[in-house]
């Protein structure tokens, strides 16, 4: 038979200064049901040396539940030996 699915995704990205970014990203997935948000916060304190703090949200948009929720902290150092 034939699926029709709709993928939607906008994506808004604001620079607050040349080294502090903020990135969000929103998905509809009509196939399951599905909408997921994902928020990210990123300082450049170095070159090619990031600090990322991630939040991500997931959806069931049938009973609009709370599939899962997750913040992640991720840090990068380059080393030059």
């Amino acid at each position: 038979g034939k699926n029709n699915v709709m993928i939607i995704g906008p994506k808004a990205d604001i620079t607050f200064r040349k080294n502090l970014y903020w990135t969000t990203y929103v998905q509809y997935n009509s196939q399951f049901d599905n909408l997921n948000i994902n928020s990210r916060l990123q300082w450049r304190f170095a070159p090619v040396s990031d600090f990322f703090l991630v939040y991500s949200d997931n959806y069931n948009t049938d009973i609009w539940g709370a599939k899962n929720k997750a913040v992640v902290a991720k840090l990068t150092y380059w080393l030059n030996l």
